[in-house]
C-alpha cells in the first residue's frame, strides 16, 4: 500500500475511533507481515485497546487502484469498530444475540435465525480484508485472535465448522472462508490444519451426481450454499491448500445444470427455476473462479444482466450486492467504475451515524433488505463492509491477462 491510501486510511480510522487510537499514532507501525504463531490455549479477550493501529491490506491487494473516498474509507474504519464492540467475551458473534453488547438500543433489527459460527465468520472477514490478521499488531488483533480460537476449538474430528447450526453448509463455508484467507496471510500451522480439514469436509460434503451442495452433505444443491463453497474453495486455493480437481469438475456440472439455455451469464437457485441478479451473480463470479475469460460469453452476459440491476437503495439486497460486487470488480473496466461508484454511495450514504449503532447498517432501513429479516445488523453490516473492501481482498482477476 502506497504512502498516500496508507495516510488516507490511518486518517479515517482515527476520525470514527476517536482520539483514544491516536496517542501512539507517532508511532504507526504497518505490521501485516506473514507469521508462524498457534493460537493461544485460552480464549484471549476481545477488545480494542488505545495506542493500537490498523495494518495494511495484504499483499496480493489491489495497489493499482486509486484511493478510496475518504469518506467510504471512513466507513470502513466505523464498520470495523463497530464489529469489535459486539463480538462475545469468548470470541464469537451472533446474529440473534450481538445486542447483549450493546450500550444503548440503537442496535435494531437481530437475526431470526442463529448460526454462531457463520456469524463469527462474518465478524471475522471485514478485519481480514483490511489487512489484519492474528499476527498483525494492531487494535484489533486480540478480536481476531479471540474469534478465531473460538471456530478452531468448535471445529468437530471430521472438520466440520458449522457448531451444529441448522444451515449447516451455509455455516460450514463461510467459516473456512475464514480460516482460509487468514492462512493465506499468516501461515499460521494451526490455523492451516483447521483450513484443510474444512476444505476436506466441503469436497466430501458435494453431491455426487449433480456436484452441488445444500444445506446438508450430500444433499442435491441450490446455488445459493454452492456460492460459499466456491468461495470457500477459491480461497483455499490462494491460499496454497489443497483443492482437487473433481470437486472443481462437479462445480462445473451444477452451473451448467443451472444456466439459462437462452440468456448467457444468466443463473436460477435451483435447475429448472428462472433466473434471478443474486443467482446470476454467483454464477459469473464462480465462472471466473473457474477460469472463464473476460469475454467469455457467460461472463459478459452476466455482466450485463447485473448492470441491468445495479445497487439500489429502493431495493436493497446487500448479499446480491456481495456478489455482484466481486464479480464485477474481476472486471477492471467502464462497468466496475459505474458498479462501484454506486455500491460505495447507496452504503455510505446509509450506514447509520449515531449512538451504539454507528458504523452498523440498519436491516430494516432506509428500507427493508431483501435478506435483513434473516441474518440481521450483523451480516448486513459484515456483507455491506466487505462490498466496499474489495480493493483490498483480491487482485482483479484479469487484471494481468487483458487480452482474454
Amino acid at each position: 500500500m502506497d504512502t498516500d491510501r496508507r495516510s488516507h486510511f490511518l486518517n479515517a480510522v482515527l476520525a470514527r475511533v476517536g482520539p483514544g487510537l491516536a496517542i501512539l499514532a507517532v508511532s504507526w507501525f504497518w505490521a501485516a507481515q506473514p507469521a508462524t504463531r498457534a493460537l493461544a490455549q485460552t480464549p484471549p479477550k476481545a477488545q480494542v485497546e488505545p495506542g493500537d493501529s490498523i495494518g495494511e491490506p495484504p499483499v496480493d491487494a489491489d495497489v493499482t487502484a486509486p484511493p478510496k473516498p475518504k469518506a467510504a474509507e471512513r466507513a470502513v474504519a466505523a464498520a470495523l469498530y463497530w464489529l469489535a464492540k459486539h463480538q462475545s467475551p469468548d470470541g464469537k458473534w451472533s446474529l440473534e444475540k450481538y445486542t447483549e453488547q450493546c450500550k444503548d438500543k440503537t442496535c435494531t433489527g437481530v437475526g431470526s435465525v442463529e448460526s454462531l459460527s457463520a456469524a463469527t465468520a462474518l465478524g471475522l472477514l471485514p478485519f481480514l480484508a483490511a489487512g489484519q490478521s492474528q499476527a498483525t499488531n494492531g487494535p484489533f488483533q486480540k478480536t481476531i485472535k479471540g474469534g478465531f480460537y473460538w471456530l478452531v476449538s468448535h471445529q468437530k474430528a471430521d472438520g466440520d465448522l458449522s457448531a451444529d447450526a441448522a444451515s449447516q453448509m451455509y455455516s460450514h463455508g463461510l467459516a473456512t472462508i475464514a480460516l482460509c484467507e487468514d492462512y493465506a496471510t499468516t501461515h499460521d500451522k494451526t490455523i492451516g490444519v483447521a483450513a484443510q480439514k474444512a476444505i476436506n469436509f466441503i469436497e466430501a460434503a458435494q453431491n455426487n451426481k449433480t456436484g452441488g451442495w445444500r444445506y446438508h452433505p450430500g444433499e442435491e444443491g441450490d446455488t445459493s450454499v454452492f456460492g460459499w463453497q466456491m468461495s470457500a474453495l477459491r480461497s483455499a486455493q490462494l491460499a496454497g491448500l489443497s483443492v482437487k480437481p473433481a470437486t472443481l469438475d462437479g462445480a462445473k456440472k451444477w452451473l451448467n445444470s443451472c444456466a439459462d439455455a437462452k440468456n448467457a451469464g444468466r443463473f436460477s437457485y435451483q435447475p429448472e427455476g428462472g433466473p434471478t441478479p443474486p443467482m446470476s451473480a454467483i454464477g459469473v463470479l464462480a465462472n471466473q473462479y473457474l477460469k472463464a475469460g473476460r469475454t467469455d460469453p457467460v461472463v459478459t452476459g452476466g455482466v450485463q444482466f447485473l448492470m441491468a440491476n445495479q445497487p439500489d437503495s429502493e431495493r436493497r439486497n446487500v448479499y446480491y450486492w456481495f456478489y455482484g460486487t466481486e464479480a464485477m470488480h474481476n472486471m477492471a473496466d467502464k462497468d466496475w467504475d459505474a458498479w462501484h461508484q454506486k455500491i460505495d454511495k447507496t452504503l455510505t450514504d446509509s450506514q447509520d451515524r449515531a449512538g451504539c449503532a454507528s458504523g452498523s447498517w440498519d436491516p430494516e432501513k432506509p428500507t427493508k433488505d431483501a435478506w435483513g429479516p434473516y441474518g440481521g445488523r450483523l451480516m448486513q453490516t459484515s456483507l455491506s463492509c466487505l462490498s466496499m473492501e474489495v480493493y483490498y481482498r483480491y487482485l482483479k482477476l484479469y487484471q494481468l491477462d487483458k487480452g482474454k
